[in-house]
């Protein structure tokens, strides 16, 4: 894998698969010295099959970072079943996507700040679990945001994620969705998430929504750490 350089604009040609060393070279690839300052990159997928969840979580951090130099990050041309599963899980929004028939901008930006959130995450990681301990009120769309750009960021290094709903007192069913688009998206790029210490009001929320049946539900962190 090697930059190409187009003018000001850098080219990614990506690799069939991506998973594994891939994202850390990735990374390391576009902080170089002779890289980092080009107002443009564009990752081309066109040959990609697969990228699994750290590809992923990498793609949003890389996200961040051209964001915050006023930099541009392009993805070109995924196929169809990268594609699919961006656009399910709501990830087609949050970055600019070059396709044969058209460019699409992106439609959020998932690391704008937010002003009135009622949610707080905090991390702790425990040999290669992620756990977000979350507190306060998940409502939408500022807490099921800044919940999606936290679980997204932690896929770059992260593939078993757990969340711990001891202290949360609300949780709305946009958030819910929002989850669930999570859980498939890591699913399906080869990670697992579980979910622990639900309160009473919560517990009946996955209940009847039946998200006991779609995701591992636990009753204490504890618990949730030896299912892994």
């Amino acid at each position: 894998m090697k930059v190409v350089k187009e003018g000001d604009t850098a080219v990614v040609r990506f690799p069939a698969r991506c998973e594994g060393t891939f994202t850390k070279t990735l990374i390391e690839l576009l902080r170089e010295d002779a890289n980092k300052n080009l107002p443009k990159c564009i990752l081309d997928l066109s040959e990609t099959g697969f990228i699994d969840s750290s590809t992923v979580g990498t793609l949003v951090r890389l996200e961040k970072d051209f964001k915050s130099r006023n930099a541009a990050l392009i993805l070109r041309s995924p196929q169809e079943s990268i594609l699919e599963l961006f656009k399910e899980t709501g990830l087609d929004a949050i970055f600019d996507i070059e396709t044969k028939t058209g460019f699409s901008e992106k439609l959020l930006d998932i690391f704008e700040e937010i002003v009135e959130i009622r949610l707080e995450i905090n991390p702790e990681k425990i040999k290669d679990v992620f756990i977000m301990h979350l507190s306060g009120i998940m409502s939408h769309p500022e807490g099921s945001r800044f919940f999606k750009q936290q679980f997204l960021l932690a896929m770059a290094d992260y593939k078993k994620i757990l969340l711990d709903f001891g202290n949360l007192t609300f949780f709305d069913s946009l958030s819910v969705s929002v989850v669930l688009s999570m859980n498939k998206l890591l699913k399906q790029t080869g990670g697992t998430l579980k979910f622990a210490g639900a309160n009473y009001i919560v517990s009946d929320l996955f209940t009847t929504l039946n998200i006991d049946k779609i995701i591992p539900v636990f009753d204490t962190v504890e618990e949730a750490l030896r299912g892994f």
